[in-house]
């Protein structure tokens, strides 16, 4: 090797090495600027036991990251009664960080409630996929819980392993199906295909499948909810939600179990948004990108069974088994037009009121 080429080669080591110092520097720079923030973030989301598991897995280990900022969670019945919120605080906001379920989410951004979140604040948007950043990164798909059957495992000793089950007179008068909101949306087009129809073509032949359901239905309301129902065994089988029903099996001695269909499901997907006029936005920020990291995301799925929605999370078989269900399940799992279901979502309610529900 030349004089001139270890001259030069020495010159581009250095310069490397100086990059590489830089670039340790900047990030331990930014690192310390963002310990450094102090504040409160006030978060209004979903109740009961997704607000306990979020508090353990997501926000305690937030706030033992950033010690400077405190957290709130204010638990709301559900996301409409959070769009009415965020509503009655436009001018005035006391919530920084919003949990709502898709389809409100997109009419909240439309009325100019949520802030778009800036990547150079929240650079875990690089690591969501397009489908979950919402009108301009204005809300953030975060997790997905899917829909399923819930059995009493007292009184069930061969769970259903098809939605067409439901239609089984053995349960007649022993089903729990509160249909009257995101959970009948979400039903509809996955009874749909069952019957060979595209969701945006027709919801005609999910009705016509839930009037077949309806004689099995005890109770469109289940009270307090349709968990403990199961629990109690006042039913055998109950339409709701995954993620709940798995923690509830784990904690609560395993009288309540989840038959995920083998035509597959479809995922009820929550969002994260940060408040439009936010007095906390700089601490709110860091808790928006905290809750869509790998951290937060692959910790929320192990332990509540919520699916993840980073590109960057990879569960394990087993835990997958439990969200999604089998293998044939999860190759059959739906996905939905969200921008499309938000415009349908309160007349396919009424119609499910109207058609199914005020008749049985």
């Amino acid at each position: 090797m030349t004089i001139r080429m270890q001259n030069r080669m020495s010159q581009l080591l250095i310069g490397a090495g100086a990059f590489a110092a830089g670039l340790v520097a900047f990030v331990g720079g930014a690192q310390a600027q963002d310990a450094a923030v102090k504040g409160t973030v006030n978060i209004v989301g979903f109740s009961g036991v997704f607000a306990d598991n979020y508090q353990k897995f997501v926000i305690e280990p937030f706030k033992a990251k950033y010690p400077g900022i405190d957290v709130t969670y204010q638990q709301s019945k559900n996301s409409a009664e959070t769009l009415a919120l965020l509503t009655l605080q436009r001018d005035d906001p006391k919530i920084d960080v919003s949990l709502i379920d898709v389809s409100v989410a997109i009419k909240a951004s439309k009325e100019g409630l949520f802030a778009k979140l800036d990547p150079a604040k929240v650079p875990a948007l690089a690591e969501q996929p397009e489908w979950a950043r919402l009108d301009g990164d204005k809300a953030v798909a975060f997790s997905q819980d899917n829909l399923a059957i819930l059995y009493n495992t007292d009184t069930v000793k061969e769970p259903p392993s098809s939605w067409n089950d439901l239609t089984d007179p053995k349960y007649k008068g022993k089903i729990a199906a509160k249909l009257g909101d995101t959970r009948g949306v979400i039903l509809l087009p996955i009874l749909s295909k069952l019957k060979g129809s595209d969701y945006k073509d027709s919801i005609d032949p999910g009705l016509d499948m839930l009037k077949e359901i309806a004689p099995n239905v005890s109770t469109w309301e289940p009270a307090p909810d349709c968990y403990a129902v199961i629990q109690s065994g006042e039913v055998d089988l109950s339409i709701c939600w995954n993620g709940r029903a798995q923690y509830l099996h784990d904690t609560q001695g395993g009288k309540i179990a989840v038959a995920a269909p083998k035509e597959g499901s479809i995922g009820q997907t929550n969002t994260i948004g940060l408040v439009e006029k936010s007095k906390n936005a700089e601490a709110a920020a860091l808790f928006v990108n905290y809750a869509l990291g790998t951290e937060a995301q692959a910790t929320f799925a192990e332990k509540s069974f919520y699916g993840p929605v980073n590109s960057k999370v990879t569960l394990p078989d087993a835990v997958a088994a439990r969200i999604y269900g089998s293998k044939e399940a999860q190759a059959a799992q739906m996905s939905l037009d969200w921008n499309f279901i938000a415009e349908k979502y309160s007349a396919w309610i009424q119609r499910i009121n109207r058609e199914v529900i005020a008749l049985n």
